[in-house]
């Protein structure tokens, strides 16, 4: 029996801070003054965060194919049915939760049943539903990836990777401004694919990490210090910056690597002082993910009616309120959800024993 890879969902986690970070940075990216300290500082934090959307197409499809990549017998309806419980029917219910937000508290759209299934449809309601909209895509093509994967040729893995770079760097510098080009999957192939050669051959994937960490971590810090000073020079207008897919796909992968080898020494670290705070945070990332907008939105709104103004003083207050109030919350369900599951199945193994007993006393 293969071993739970919890060093995979704490780096989920992590993921998600950096995704809560990229939305908390976004009103000082757009409102500072261009060439500013903080201007500049906001932007550079915002593009060392980018690699977050990408890591979790890499880490979807690692535990995937880790758990699905030997089965014999795969059922499409069956995985089909336990992505919609665990991914897009939780979507659905923040999306409703959004709207009636939205509609009633913050008056900021009128209430119309077309509107609000265009929403669900598209993921435009909120800025990170669109990840649901592209990783379903990945999930609907689920026999397409096992077929790949069942090809054993080495040839054809490194054909399938080269094919696979190719096309997502395509499609990222011919739609460079289109905003839906970051709900469509040929834009994030290469991780997927990626991950699903780490998935298949995860422990000499992880070994393989460990071993060049340092190559990795070098090749991160030159590609993050070139990647943030061409997008601030193209975001100040000075230069034309046409080969940013190039470099933000290096600079993703560097990233992957060189957090998922942090998490994994981090996993080792916790499990020594035992898993249920381990299992917490693992399982509290998607909620997190699915929730921080709301309460940033909800705050801002608070915040200007407050009239804090100041864009440094309404960050500050943001950051300490969404991720306190959006980790302690979602730890906190998944924590309830873990130990009713954990009470549940000892009553279940209570009874099974019981009736055990009084068959053979029958």
């Amino acid at each position: 029996m293969k071993r739970k890879i919890t060093e995979m969902s704490v780096f989920e986690f992590f993921l998600c801070m950096f995704v809560i970070l990229i939305h908390l940075l976004s009103e000082g990216v757009d409102a500072l003054p261009k060439w500013s300290f903080w201007s500049v500082l906001f932007a550079s934090l915002t593009r060392l965060a980018t690699f977050a959307v990408p890591g979790f197409v890499f880490t979807s499809a690692v535990k995937l194919f880790y758990k699905y990549g030997d089965t014999p017998q795969f059922s499409y309806h069956k995985f089909l049915w336990g992505r919609c419980r665990k991914i897009v029917f939780p979507y659905i219910l923040a999306t409703l939760i959004y709207y009636a937000v939205f509609v009633w508290m913050l008056g900021i759209y009128r209430f119309d049943l077309g509107d609000l299934l265009g929403f669900l449809i598209s993921g435009n309601l909120s800025a990170q539903f669109y990840f649901v909209i592209l990783i379903t895509q990945f999930y609907l093509l689920m026999p397409i990836w096992l077929a790949f994967s069942h090809n054993k040729s080495k040839v054809f893995a490194a054909t399938l990777l080269l094919a696979s770079l190719l096309i997502t760097i395509f499609f990222r510098m011919s739609f460079p401004h289109t905003a839906s080009i970051a709900k469509i999957f040929p834009s994030y192939l290469i991780f997927w694919v990626t991950g699903i050669y780490a998935g298949l051959h995860y422990e000499e994937f992880s070994e393989q990490i460990s071993k060049h960490k340092p190559l990795i971590y070098i090749g991160w810090l030159c590609l993050a210090v070139a990647h943030c000073i061409l997008s601030y020079m193209q975001f100040g207008g000075l230069i034309a910056y046409r080969f940013a897919p190039m470099i933000v796909v290096l600079f993703c992968f560097f990233s992957i690597f060189g957090f998922y080898s942090y998490a994994k020494e981090l996993t080792i670290s916790l499990e020594r002082r035992g898993k249920g705070l381990l299992t917490s945070i693992s399982q509290a990332s998607y909620d997190i993910y699915l929730i921080h907008c709301l309460i940033i939105i909800v705050l801002y709104r608070i915040l200007a009616e407050m009239e804090i103004d100041h864009i440094l003083a309404r960050f500050g207050i943001a950051f300490v309120v969404t991720y306190g109030l959006s980790i302690i919350f979602c730890v906190l369900k998944a924590t309830l959800f873990t130990n009713l599951k954990a009470k549940r199945l000892r009553a279940s193994a209570t009874r099974a024993r019981k009736m055990a007993r009084r068959k053979r006393y029958l």
